[in-house]
């Protein structure tokens, strides 16, 4: 309820005041005013403001009142009660004191009684007490024997503690209990053997993940072991392992109580059982016995471990362990391995926890000699020393180094013109080779066999020793546990990214560098390198071997072996490739592999690339001077000679005719008409005309290939190292230079690291030299045929007669062989090239025999009707042999026939057709017509001649400008 106090309050804060002295200070002011105030009349109104405010104040109080008068008589009720209360308590207080002064002058005079009294009752409570405690003692070892057997080893150890600290104090005197303390003491010696073998057993086999190893090997957690250890189902390592000792200060160690639940198994949470046991040891004193014999059996305890896991992956491939080691199987390996990284993450964590309690116990009492500890880089130090040896017997280190072969250390080859390889050379003499060899005898063979399989049970066998001997795997009786697959150094291919990544965990952990990274990095640069590179040049060399003929001409003898029908259809070819460059292709192949599965080395393998390159590049351009050379005196054919020349290869490549040899790059009809074509044509025409149809002696034979069988080289080299450069050209593109990465890039990784810009430079110059030989190949092809033209047409025009009898019809016996050898050279291209190639190679080629006719007219001497008409089957027969190769009508054939056919007019009626129809040749084609005929003719005068060629002029000039 308000009273008039609270009531006045609010304006009592006009003046400042506030607490218990505001009404009378209020007052107070109020009286000073009045006083200070001379002016009646402000007297008046300041009183007159104080009643009304009195007023509403008081009728506020009387609201309040009414409005709260049954709480007001409830306080009342309740106050009263509670002074009845306190007074009744009073009473009471007061009559318990009279009573215990009365009782403690009663007890004052019975002292001497009840002093007695009480040491009898503490004597009796004394006796009590010893016999119960000898009652626990009687149960101690029933007690133990359940403990130890449901593993609640802290509540063993606590018994057992105090039995024999109660045997060794209060009870000592006992002589009835001097059996029973002999026992119990003797358990407590013995105690702790039982929990270092159970510490041992958690950490090397009960702490690791339950493997679920099916056929295939499929290694996936269970999900319990996955939850436990903070694992995601199916993955290989932890999500993060824990840091090693001294990388946390001992204040941010977790000290906690630990507690046994003796109604649920302890062996469910690894955790909480590693630190009860620990917590025993310390109990029994025995901790540090503990470590050092951790420490000291570690390295016999990993040996197990991977002995164990051996059987594992043997047991889940569904084969004999024995058996296995004659196996290349390196996944197996990959899947120990697995299994072993897997298996020592767990441990080493385990060995974490252990020595986490054991820091947390040591730093609270008993403490450790230094030479007894060990730490986590102790523990990763052992697991990478057991997983070294176990690797060098797995990659036979000991005899890829014994036979080690030196690997090439970078590649440099300078910059060169591709024109070099075909200068000069000084002859090589062959070398002497035996008649006959027996190496492919069946006596031979069995032999060799033999003498494999003894060496094979040798090496395994000194290897298996060797893995006994150095504690790695245990010898059962006299028979050493086996591989699960054959050691050798090409193992290293399966297993270096697991392996590599497993070791950049380690380092992280370890915050150095890692041994077995040394280790992997040595056998790596100074063993496997060198075998593969030596692997890779024995396969190269067989593939592309030098051998000797009949004749003493060195040739490559694998450019004669093209693959089978089989291998053309995996390689999905559409022609027949060497079998040297699938060979070399397949090598480069494998390495490429090898930079994919060490991609550290990747600039190593690229290196033994180059230099597998350069030397199939030299034996190449070996090979193709052998092909287009001859004589001591190293003449080459006419066709290799210009297809080398700069001038006439420019020109050549400018054709439309090549231009649409190249990708996506069709000759374009709208782009080259007709004229321009023939135009083009022609130009070809005059060129090699002007080269081959001098005056001189007729192309020699050996300046031309005459074998098919060269020519159907010389096409599956073309064939061969086009596709090889097509996909050397594909892998040089998925290279990254090191200098050529945006930050992008390096944020994004690719599967190969990057590679050194100067090596890549020379993989690309490589690449051009392949694919510059391959365009030379071709063109050697496309001139040689049309050499081979001249070779045989040449003749027809300077040797035979034309103006012979009636009977001689037939076409001439260089037109018959020409015929032949386009056939046979026909049949040889289209087995060999692909059929746009075999178009380029013959497409023109009825213009140029048509332009070598009509330009060799000047060589006949004379000629008459059946001349003619041998000429015009001469030219027929080639026109069906073309038509039959090119499956069109060569109508440039026609032209030609056309040309010897005006040889049946006149040369009056010659000059009124042309300057009826027009010229349908050249000047000079009108003029050598004109001269056969006046050669073949007689009778005719030198000043008609002079005529009829004066009038040719003013004709072709006329037809010229019209024209025009």
């Amino acid at each position: 309820m308000a009273t008039l106090e609270e009531m006045k309050t609010p304006s009592s804060h006009q003046y400042g005041l506030s607490g218990k002295d505001s009404s009378s200070a209020y007052l107070m002011s109020i009286v000073r005013t009045l006083s200070s105030s001379a002016d009646f009349e402000q007297r008046e109104k300041e009183k007159t403001r104080i009643e009304k405010a009195f007023r509403e104040s008081d009728k506020r109080l009387g609201e309040l009142v009414t409005d709260n008068y049954q709480d007001v008589t409830k306080i009342l009720q309740a106050f009263n009660g509670m002074t009845k209360s306190i007074n009744e308590s009073r009473d009471k207080i007061r009559k318990i004191k009279e009573d215990l002064n009365s009782c403690k002058t009663l007890l004052h005079f019975k002292r001497d009684e009840l002093r007695k009294l009480w040491k009898d009752g503490v004597e009796q409570k004394a006796i009590l007490s010893m016999l119960e405690q000898v009652e626990q003692i009687k149960e101690v070892q029933d007690k133990m024997k359940t403990y130890i057997d449901n593993k609640h080893y802290l509540h063993a150890t606590d018994t057992i503690v105090q039995a024999v600290a109660m045997l060794e104090g209060p009870l000592s005197g006992v002589d009835a209990l001097r059996e029973v303390k002999f026992d119990l003491i003797n358990f407590k010696e013995k105690m702790h053997e039982t929990l270092i073998q159970e510490l041992s057993k958690q950490i090397y086999e009960r702490s690791l993940p339950t493997s679920s190893l099916q056929r295939g090997s499929q290694m996936r957690l269970s999900r319990k072991d996955a939850s436990v250890w903070g694992w995601s189902d199916g993955l290989d390592s932890p999500r993060k392992v824990p840091k090693i000792e001294g990388s946390e200060t001992p204040s941010s160690k977790a000290y906690y109580e630990i507690k046994e639940d003796l109604s649920s198994d302890p062996q469910e949470n690894l955790n909480n059982f590693i630190a009860i046991l620990a917590e025993s040891l310390f109990a029994l004193r025995k901790l540090p016995d503990a470590v050092e014999r951790l420490k000291l059996g570690m390295k016999g305890s990993l040996n197990k471990l991977i002995n164990t896991a051996s059987q594992q992956i043997a047991e889940s491939s569904g084969q004999q362990l024995d058996s296995m080691v004659n196996h290349v199987q390196p996944k197996y390996l990959n899947e120990l391995l697995k299994l072993v990284f897997q298996q020592t993450r767990c441990v080493a964590q385990t060995h974490q926890i252990f020595l986490d309690n054991v820091f947390r116990l040591t730093s609270s009492g008993m403490p450790l000699h230094s030479h007894m500890l060990y730490d986590m880089k102790d523990v990763w130090s052992e697991i990478q020393a057991r997983l070294q040896i176990l690797l060098s017997q797995y990659l036979d280190v000991s005899n890829t180094i014994s036979s080690r072969q030196q690997a090439p250390t970078g590649f440099d080859e300078p910059s060169m013109d591709i024109s070099q390889y075909f200068s000069k050379r000084k002859p090589i003499k062959g070398k002497k080779v035996s008649l006959f060899r027996f190496d492919a005898s069946q006596h031979a063979i069995s032999v060799s066999s033999a003498r494999q399989q003894i060496q094979q049970y040798e090496h395994v066998r000194l290897a298996a020793n060797f893995m006994a001997e150095s504690g790695l795997w245990p010898v059962i009786g006299t028979h050493p546990c086996f591989f699960v697959c054959k050691p050798e150094a090409f193992n290293i291919t399966a297993i270096y990214k697991p392996l590599k990544s497993f070791i950049l965990e380690v380092e992280e952990i370890m915050q150095t560098t890692s041994g077995l990274q040394e280790f992997i990095s040595e056998f790596v640069q100074n063993a496997f390198l060198g075998q593969v590179h030596a692997k890779v040049s024995e396969n190269i060399e067989a593939a592309t071997r030098v051998e000797e003929e009949e004749d003493g001409h060195k040739c490559f003898d694998a450019l004669r072996n093209v693959i089978d029908e089989k291998t053309r259809r995996e390689l999905g070819v559409p022609r027949p490739l060497l079998q040297s460059t699938v060979t070399v292709d397949s090598s480069i192949q494998e390495l490429q592999d090898l930079m994919h599965d060490l991609p550290d080395y990747a600039d190593q393998f690229l290196n033994m690339i180059c230099n597998v390159l350069r030397d199939y590049r030299e034996k190449c351009h070996s090979a193709y001077r052998d092909i287009v050379q001859h004589g001591s005196d190293e003449k080459r054919i006419i066709s290799a000679t210009w297809a080398k020349d700069d001038d006439i290869s420019r020109f050549l490549r400018s054709l439309p005719s090549w231009r649409s040899l190249q990708p996506r790059k069709e000759l374009d009809r709208t782009i080259c008409s007709e004229e321009e074509i023939e135009a083009l044509n022609s130009k070809e025409s005059g060129i090699l005309i002007s080269n081959l149809s001098g005056d001189e002696a007729i192309i020699p034979q050996q300046e031309i290939i005459t074998d098919v069988t060269q020519m159907r080289t010389v096409a599956n080299v073309h064939e061969s190292l086009e596709w090889f450069a097509d996909r050397l050209d594909q892998f040089a593109a998925s290279l990254t230079p090191q200098n050529n990465l945006n930050p992008v890039q390096e944020e994004l990784p690719t599967e190969l690291p990057p590679i050194s810009e100067k090596t890549l430079l020379s993989l690309k110059q490589l690449v051009k030299d392949f694919k510059d030989l391959a365009e030379i190949c071709l063109l050697l092809l496309h001139l040689e045929v049309r050499i081979h033209c001249f070779y045989y047409l040449l003749p027809v025009t300077r040797q035979s007669n034309y103006a012979g009898p009636i009977d001689d019809l037939d076409p001439d016996s260089n037109v018959l062989k020409l015929n032949k050898d386009l056939s046979s050279t026909e049949e040889m291209m289209t087995q060999s090239l692909q059929p746009k190639k075999f178009k380029y190679i013959f497409e023109s080629l009825g213009y140029l025999v048509a332009a070598i006719l009509i330009n060799n007219i000047q060589y006949l001497n004379k000629i008459n009707e059946n001349g003619i008409k041998k000429m015009c089957r001469n030219i027929l027969a080639i026109q069906q042999n073309l038509t039959n190769i090119t499956l069109t009508r060569e109508s440039d054939l026609d032209r030609a026939k056309q040309f010897y056919e005006l040889l049946y007019l006149s040369p009056d009626e010659m000059l009124n057709s042309i300057a009826e129809k027009g010229p349908q040749f050249t000047m000079n084609d009108y003029k050598e017509l004109m001269q056969l005929y006046h050669r073949s003719f007689a009778g005719n005068s030198v000043n008609v001649q002079d005529a009829r060629m004066q009038r040719l002029h003013s004709v072709m000039e006329k037809g010229q400008n019209e024209t025009v």
